[in-house]
């Protein structure tokens, strides 16, 4: 299967190899700002699920959810799509660790689903249960990344 997959790779143009455009645009074009030139020739356009992911960042902090903010970033979640409705099974471990805790203390969601995955093999979690686990962990690490420190 590599074998075929690299075979597949190696007869595919490569995308900084297009002789065509490089010699229709005139020789006397005059460069455009780099703003510009990312805006037009679409060098980096963030995703849609990259732009929800950075608008539930600035809402929580998945490191210190508050009791209200636990449920919050649950139901915001489902309207942007982020999360499946299998997928929040795995939202149960972060709703079982906000019942342990009292109503004025933090809970680290980022930190309670990394302690899930190392314990899977302790656990015997399920095999479809891993996998909620990690696409909910692995959102809640974008999640966390995207906020901007403040």
């Amino acid at each position: 299967m590599l074998s075929a997959l690299t075979n597949y790779l190696q007869h595919q143009p490569a995308a900084n190899n297009d002789t065509s455009a490089q010699q229709a645009a005139p020789a006397s074009a005059t460069p455009l700002a780099d703003s510009e030139s990312a805006e037009t020739t679409g060098l980096y356009a963030p995703s849609q699920r990259a732009l929800l992911v950075s608008a539930v960042a600035t809402d929580f902090d998945v490191h210190a959810l508050t009791s209200e903010q636990t449920s919050s970033l649950q139901t915001q979640l489902q309207q942007y799509g982020l999360v499946t409705a299998t997928d929040l099974n795995a939202f149960s471990l972060i709703n079982t660790a906000r019942t342990e805790l009292g109503d004025d203390e933090t809970l680290d969601a980022v930190a309670i689903l990394d302690d899930a995955r190392n314990q899977f093999s302790e656990r015997g979690t399920a095999y479809s249960e891993r996998q909620q686990i990690i696409r909910l962990n692995t959102l809640m690490h974008n999640i966390a990344s995207a906020r901007i420190p403040q």
